[in-house]
């Protein structure tokens, strides 16, 4: 009796132990996100490396920890409670941070999601159709549609993982109201370094249609260095009026509206700054989630699943990075995770089919008669 009532108290205490890990984990991203932008500005490919690999594979430990959770009952008022509070820091103003929540909602999502899935085979299927429908949204469809035209919609229903030691700059302002402003010209300065004019151009000319209130994001900037933006209206193909906001490194202050001069200059110039980061969307995190917990209670490789979908991850960054082959500055991550779910359990897959079982280990066990 004492060795049973042993064995349960050392079973309840790996199920809380594990949940706890997560939570440590998380707020360990937290303090990272909190500090990123203060740390050392790495070289690209670093930079590529710890986002795709490192900070993917630390996150997404959360979701091997939890993976027994999948079973439970509460998952529902979970994951709506995760949502709720990444509602709440997006009230605030704090949208980094809604990261966290998120990641959590949208993996016990997953797990929730997986209960409809009553076969292995079904989960195959699913992991054969994902790649292509997910690559042509991407090239041509509702996800390009989002990232490139509405990129606030894209930052709601994805997770950011920020790139140390770089800051994403944007400057809002209003045009002059009838005052015949053809375009505007945006330079930036880094440092004591020469003045650059930012591509494109020339842009919002009136073809444009980019109304009153006009935007500029500048990314990937260096946050320990002082930066300064210049923003000059062109009339008649003369500079007829400018503005300037400087940033001074991170931690040294807030950023502030230097100078105005000309009759068209920009109105209400505003600055806002945030560490630069990489997104991967919820729909992402949710597939993770769902294959990994199919891993699982299919009796599977949930180890090396885990291993290849973070893989995958990396992989997926590392081609955004350097190919951008759609021209978005990123790629679908579906594709990757559903392929590297195949082929890391391929040989298992077979076999269940060919022997005619598929085994589902999250049912009860038969109890004997009698």
């Amino acid at each position: 009796m004492r060795g049973e009532d042993g064995g349960a108290r050392n079973l309840k205490r790996a199920r809380l132990l594990r949940p706890a890990l997560a939570v440590g984990i998380l707020l360990l991203l937290g303090a990272y996100y909190a500090s990123s932008e203060f740390l050392p500005d790495l070289p690209e490919w670093a930079a590529v490396l710890l986002v795709g690999f490192a900070l993917s594979a630390l996150a997404f430990t959360t979701v091997l920890l939890v993976l027994p959770l999948r079973r439970e009952r509460l998952l529902l008022p979970a994951v709506l409670a995760f949502a709720a509070t990444a509602g709440v820091l997006y009230l605030v103003g704090v949208d980094l941070y809604t990261s966290l929540p998120k990641l959590a909602a949208a993996a016990l999502l997953g797990f929730l999601f997986l209960r409809f899935f009553e076969k292995l085979s079904w989960v195959v299927l699913l992991a054969l159709l994902i790649p292509a429908a997910d690559t042509l949204s991407v090239w041509r469809g509702p996800t390009h549609y989002v990232v490139t035209q509405k990129p606030q919609v894209f930052d709601v229903s994805s997770i950011a993982f920020p790139v140390p030691g770089e800051r994403t700059v944007t400057l809002h302002w209003t045009a002059p109201t009838n005052a015949g402003v053809s375009a505007w010209r945006v330079y930036r300065q880094i440092g004591s370094r020469r003045e650059l004019l930012l591509a494109p151009g020339s842009f919002c000319r009136p073809s444009d249609r980019c109304g009153k209130r006009i935007s500029f994001s500048d990314g990937a900037e260096p946050a320990g260095k002082r930066l300064s933006y210049r923003v000059v209206a062109l009339a008649g193909g003369r500079a007829s009026g400018e503005a300037t906001a400087v940033f001074p490194a991170a931690g040294e202050g807030a950023s502030s509206v230097k100078e105005t001069t000309g009759k068209l200059a920009p109105g209400g110039l505003r600055t806002a700054s945030a560490p630069t980061s990489a997104g991967l969307g919820l729909p992402d995190v949710l597939f993770f989630s769902l294959f990994l917990g199919a891993a699982a209670r299919f009796g599977l490789r949930r180890r090396a699943t885990w291993l290849a979908l973070v893989a995958s991850l990396g992989l997926t960054t590392v081609l955004a990075v350097y190919a951008d082959p759609f021209k978005t500055s990123g790629l679908p991550a579906l594709p990757g995770i559903s392929l590297a779910f195949l082929l890391v359990n391929a040989d298992l897959i077979w076999r269940r089919f060919r022997g005619g079982g598929e085994v589902d280990l999250d049912l009860p066990a038969p109890q004997p008669e009698g």
